[in-house]
């Protein structure tokens, strides 16, 4: 994939974290839009899952942004790259088992 993609992906995702994030404040803080969020745990646990998708991939892509600058070499950034890729999937997944368990679906 092209860094110029990836780079706009990051900033994609940047908008996604306030927007979901956004969500997730009002469905834990204000009484009566959060009744309505949460009327709907399957909606709810979708937006949780955007949230903590947009959320990894800005944060791991941060960090290999910052590797990368540290070890010019081409060979290193490929490795660098799947390494971050891998601890995110990785990451994602346990994440995702938590929400789903502390939403009552697992």
């Amino acid at each position: 994939m092209r860094e110029s993609t990836i780079m706009f992906l990051h900033y994609v995702t940047a908008i996604l974290i306030v927007i979901t994030g956004l969500i997730h404040l009002l469905a834990n803080n204000d009484p009566v839009i959060g009744a309505t969020i949460k009327a709907n745990p399957v909606l709810y646990l979708g937006n949780m899952a955007i949230f903590l998708a947009a959320l990894l991939y800005h944060a791991f892509n941060g960090v290999r942004v910052i590797l990368i600058e540290m070890v010019p070499d081409r060979c290193w950034t490929k490795w660098i790259s799947w390494a971050i890729l891998i601890v995110g999937i990785v990451t994602y997944a346990v994440g995702l088992q938590v929400l789903m368990v502390a939403l009552g679906f697992a």
